[in-house]
């Protein structure tokens, strides 16, 4: 009995697309049932719909999905960075219906550095200088990442401090981020990076079984930590 459960991945002839579609075949978990590149029609018209939707493409593409689903009860995981203001507010009214999860960054190590984040930010006061470094490939568009901006507020949360935002496009890097807390005679460093693009295609078919178990409502990465840290053998 084939338990595979369907996937539609919006996308899918990107990079992030096609490592998504490698991971999908040798986890066994997923069956990628549509593949969406340009044109949004093709989901909505297939006969069998999809059990869960992940979008890695663009955020027009993305604004264009919040839109056209915002009737549907289909979980969506949105792993495009850039969002506007107007298409997150879309994604929240689609939240009323189906399981949403906005992940601007879907590797397992980024949510253990976001914890580390929150110890730091705690016991290092305001007498300490922040800054968060994030490099990627020079064909990257936005700047500073969803990622750097979501380390950003998880320290505004902890303390009201001003944070330097740095931003590096060169050559092919993957990803890196660095936050640091200078203070006069020391400096704490917490560095995150990705060696492959396949770190973020496995975090989000991860991140996806999880997903598609909840209720309607609005998700981030973090709220998958809990059961991360309960699971000795970690996030399945």
């Amino acid at each position: 009995m084939n338990t595979q459960k369907k996937m539609a991945l919006i996308g899918a002839t990107g990079r992030m697309g096609k490592c998504v579609i490698e991971c999908a075949q040798s986890h066994g978990d997923w069956d990628i049932t549509t593949e969406v590149s340009r044109d949004l029609s093709g989901l909505w018209d297939a006969a069998s719909p999809p059990d869960i939707i992940i979008d890695f493409s663009n955020p027009e593409m993305t604004s264009a999905l919040a839109k056209k689903a915002a009737t549907k009860n289909i979980p969506l995981l949105i792993c495009t960075t850039g969002l506007s203001v107007e298409t997150v507010d879309a994604l929240k009214k689609c939240a009323a219906n189906c399981p949403v999860m906005i992940a601007p960054n879907t590797s397992i190590g980024v949510l253990v550095l976001q914890k580390m984040l929150e110890i730091a930010a705690s016991m290092l006061d305001n007498t300490f200088d922040r800054d968060i470094i994030e490099t990627h490939h020079r064909s990257k568009i936005d700047a500073p990442s969803g990622t750097a901006l979501s380390l950003r507020k998880t320290l505004h949360l902890i303390r009201t401090a001003p944070v330097g935002m740095h931003s590096i496009r060169a050559g092919d890097v993957i990803a890196e981020h660095s936050v640091s807390f200078r203070g006069d005679h020391e400096v704490v460093r917490l560095t995150h990076t990705a060696h492959s693009r396949h770190v973020f295609a496995d975090g989000a078919l991860r991140l996806a079984n999880w997903l598609f178990t909840q209720k309607p409502g609005l998700y981030t990465p973090e709220n998958v930590i809990p059961m991360f840290v309960a699971k000795p053998g970690g996030l399945e």
